[in-house]
């Protein structure tokens, strides 16, 4: 990108959300600049476990229209991006079941099951595993548990690479990067005109605010609050011996254990509202070798590689903030999505690319997502 050309987006954020979205308005054409204040992926982006859970019987409402839509983004995705940057990320397929650890819990997820196969869903791709079977498809589990709903479609991609492969695309397609921190805006008459980083202006048409739980640093540049908080995680990577079977399991309190192609076992995570506190945990370890050997019997043997903490951005009502900025024109905002940030990364850079280069979104209503609900 020529320096002398005005850019139409800033992009506050090098994580997967805000590189998704520069990945998006750069196949429009929008002249785009990512700012990201260390490296891209270095927050929750290149921690995460990476799962690509395909959308089951709870895939409903708006968020559920969310996930089904960033799901199909990742699966075509997964066919043309490593092909337009000769970087790989490891997407794989990896069957998910979800365990029933009681007869109650078996029943519930049966009974919804059912439910979306009546309402016309992908039967195929979703089977009730019963529990004497649970070996058989997902060979970790080797305790007893009341069964399991099998999701087929799932898959698993390394975070940070993925993020990387978004960013690399996006500058094939002409964005650029740059290594700054974001301290304020520039605005004319209600309009941002420009971001500032340190003693510095870039001009530009529109800014997006994707920066995790620190976008909240934005409420006193914009006048609005951004009800966004820092959830921390910790993940452990194990070496668990005996060979590395190509499927995972989750349980309904959101635990997980996956396989990954470098051979470790990643298990987590833990839930902590503790603000901007980074550090492992040695109760977070127990807690997490607790969940595995509940389920695996291996686990008391295996060798803790490596423990990891991120921190996620979980907006107030737990939904994603995306959309304009209430009384600042050209001010856009894209976090909030918890968890489930590389998941629905795809769908939400899709629908945010739309909205800033068109003025809405024709894959998704947004509106259940704006920041200005918050206001109301």
């Amino acid at each position: 990108m020529s320096p002398s050309k005005s850019l139409d987006v800033v992009i506050c954020g090098g994580g997967a959300v805000g590189a998704a979205i520069a990945y998006y308005l750069s196949k429009l054409r929008l002249r785009v600049l990512i700012v990201e204040s260390h490296s891209i992926a270095r927050g929750a982006s290149g921690f995460a476990a990476g799962i690509i859970s395909a959308p089951g019987p709870f895939a409903t409402g708006p968020m559920g229209r969310l996930h089904t839509l960033s799901f199909n983004e990742h699966r075509d995705l997964a066919s043309s991006l490593s092909e337009q940057t000769g970087l790989e990320y490891d997407f794989e397929d990896c069957p998910m079941l979800s365990v029933a650890d009681t007869p109650n819990e078996a029943r519930a997820l049966r009974a919804a099951a059912r439910l979306q196969f009546d309402q016309g869903g992908a039967e195929s791709s979703i089977r009730w595993i019963n529990s004497g079977d649970v070996p058989d498809v997902c060979p970790w589990i080797d305790l007893p548990v009341s069964g399991g709903l099998l999701n087929l479609g799932s898959a698993l991609v390394d975070p940070r690479k993925f993020t990387e492969a978004l960013v690399a695309a996006a500058r094939r397609l002409g964005a650029s990067t740059r290594h700054a921190r974001v301290t304020g805006i520039t605005q004319s008459r209600g309009r941002v005109t420009g971001v500032e980083l340190g003693g510095e202006t870039v001009s530009a048409g529109s800014a997006v605010f994707a920066m995790g739980p620190w976008t909240a640093e934005a409420s006193d540049w914009l006048g609005f609050e951004i009800p966004v908080y820092p959830l921390k995680g910790q993940i452990l990577r194990l070496r668990i011996d005996g060979p590395l079977h190509q499927a995972g399991f989750s349980n309904g309190e959101g635990d997980y254990l996956v396989p990954k192609p470098s051979g470790l076992v990643y298990v987590g995570t833990t839930e902590e509202s503790v603000g901007f506190e980074a550090s492992p945990t040695g109760e977070a370890r127990r807690s997490i070798l607790s969940f595995a050997s509940r389920y695996v019997s291996s686990v008391s043997e295996a060798e803790v590689v490596e423990q990891t903490v991120c921190l996620r951005p979980m907006s107030r009502d737990e939904i994603p903030i995306m959309g304009r900025v209430p009384g600042t024109e050209g001010a856009y905002v894209a976090t909030g999505h918890g968890r489930s940030g590389i998941l629905l990364s795809t769908g939400s850079g899709r629908a945010m690319a739309e909205l800033i280069a068109g003025g809405r979104s024709e894959c998704l209503d947004l509106t259940p997502f704006d920041p200005a609900r918050f206001t109301r």
